[in-house]
């Protein structure tokens, strides 16, 4: 494979962690992730902006303008992006005057230029934690006080692709500040657990929850007021992986629309 010979040879280094103090690859926290010995662009990214991430990244490991085009899709594939969608994403990118292909090249354009600074310019100023793996307990109290911090408002909207009983438990801190809490899932586990959890959960905590099932969920976020974040893994697996917890209220307006989108043709549970 063509990634096999990029992964060993000149752009390794970016995988490795030895430009690790490079300010370009700085600039790139919370748009790319670490997973253990990969990197992974943030899935509400777009194919065309991890297309332009790619290109940033190449351009300043070489100091050079112009990106290679195999070496642009080999990197775009690498951070988890389909085969098919880098050339969509780049005919979008050429259509919009972002870019412009020659001699199987890849340029920035100035639009394109200040689109990924922009982007992350974003980036510099949200807030970023981080729940580290090992253990679920401790994992689940570091999500304990980021939902006391930052949800201030009583409604809260959850897009989590598997719940169970474990989802609901972080949010009992929030007893007497939240009063209501809306679900869109996919799938429910230990569902007669969850059933009775549930019910005890409204009557102890003030806080009525309801769930609803949509097969398109797939991305996991929260919404309180004017706030959005992502979540790198479902609250239920916490302590399982190494994740983040995002900022991206940027966008919340669409999240929301999505949301409500889902929630009224989505199926009550139980």
């Amino acid at each position: 494979m063509a990634f096999d010979k990029f992964w060993r040879a000149e752009h390794r280094k970016w995988f490795t962690g030895e430009k690790m103090n490079d300010d370009a690859l700085l600039n790139l926290s919370g748009l790319i992730l670490k997973n253990f010995d990969r990197y992974v662009a943030r899935d509400d990214l777009s194919d065309t902006e991890v297309l332009l991430l790619t290109m940033y990244v190449l351009e300043n490991d070489v100091k050079k303008a112009g990106v290679v085009y195999d070496e642009s899709k080999d990197f775009f594939l690498s951070l988890g992006r389909k085969d098919n969608n880098f050339r969509v994403a780049l005919h979008r990118a050429t259509a919009s005057g972002l870019v412009e292909v020659k001699e199987k090249k890849v340029f920035f354009l100035g639009k394109g230029l200040k689109f990924i600074q922009d982007l992350l310019g974003r980036t510099s100023k949200s807030k970023v934690f981080l729940v580290k793996s090992g253990s679920h307990f401790t994992a689940i109290k570091l999500f304990e006080e980021f939902l006391q911090n930052e949800m201030d408002k009583p409604e809260i909207r959850l897009s989590d692709p598997h719940i169970s009983p474990d989802t609901l438990h972080p949010f009992s801190i929030l007893k007497g500040k939240a009063k209501k809490l809306m679900i869109s899932t996919s799938k429910v586990y230990e569902e007669e657990k969850f059933k009775s959890y549930k019910d005890k959960f409204e009557k102890e905590t003030g806080i009525s929850i309801e769930v609803r099932i949509n097969f398109k969920i797939h991305d996991r976020w929260i919404i309180n007021g004017d706030k959005s974040w992502s979540i790198g893994t479902s609250i239920k697996d916490f302590g399982n992986k190494d994740t983040i917890i995002t900022d991206i209220s940027n966008v919340k307006d669409s999240l929301e629309d999505l949301f409500n989108e889902r929630w009224v043709s989505s199926k009550s549970y139980p």
